[in-house]
């Protein structure tokens, strides 16, 4: 009886997932072509959240706070993944353990990043391009281009190969690159934006939507 339901209501978890994770993108402000994702994935301020093309994003993510975040090309992220991009201001607080006010700080991951499942990052981190963070990592601090980075908090274990990597991109080889059509949940679709431009790249994303700054501080 058990296995009768559970095939019966598949359908319609399965359609749920589907256009709960089509909602979730189509919010963000700013998302370049080609975007592969698999809901559940949650973004508190879609408004402040840019995604290059070619992104990769798996079950799980969670994106917290009130700071922008912006996500290069062919960047793919693992499972359970958390973002944030504010904090309680325990800094000097008018009360304890912190206070009403919440500290903003832009989260910046550049093109080719590859991020390993359960990573957390908090606000106002960099990771530069073709850098890896791996599983279960808590990103503290920026992390250089081609950084290979792990551990609680994350510290440096080596360089990827400089040659080999921009051998790569020179030769335009990324992981099922190119696709005229976006992917959600595996299936073919194309989805709405919110911005006529369409960033290719980190560095697009900074010019294409002449974005306003983000106050440093704000009310809960």
């Amino acid at each position: 009886m058990f296995r009768v339901a559970r095939r019966a209501i598949r359908p319609l978890v399965d359609w749920f997932s589907f256009w709960d994770g089509v909602l979730q993108i189509e919010a963000l402000a700013s998302v370049g072509p080609g975007i592969a994702v698999r809901s559940p994935v949650r973004f508190s301020n879609p408004g402040a959240t840019y995604l290059a093309e070619d992104v990769g994003i798996n079950p799980g993510l969670v994106v917290k706070g009130g700071g922008r975040l912006f996500i290069g090309a062919h960047c793919h992220l693992g499972e359970h993944i958390s973002i944030l991009t504010d904090n309680h201001n325990f800094e000097e607080p008018a009360s304890l353990p912190y206070d009403q006010l919440r500290i903003c700080k832009d989260v910046e991951i550049g093109d080719c990043v590859w991020i390993g499942d359960w990573v957390m990052i908090v606000p106002g981190v960099s990771v530069g391009e073709g850098a890896v963070l791996a599983a279960g990592s808590v990103v503290t601090r920026d992390v250089p281009p081609l950084a290979i980075v792990g551990g609680a908090p994350a510290k440096l274990i080596r360089y990827r190969s400089r040659e080999a990597y921009e051998r790569l991109k020179a030769q335009g080889k990324y992981l099922g690159w190119p696709r005229d059509h976006d992917l959600v949940n595996g299936r073919k679709f194309h989805l709405r934006r919110q911005a006529a431009a369409r960033p290719r790249s980190a560095s697009e994303l900074q010019r294409a939507n002449h974005l306003e700054s983000v106050p440093e501080r704000s009310e809960q």
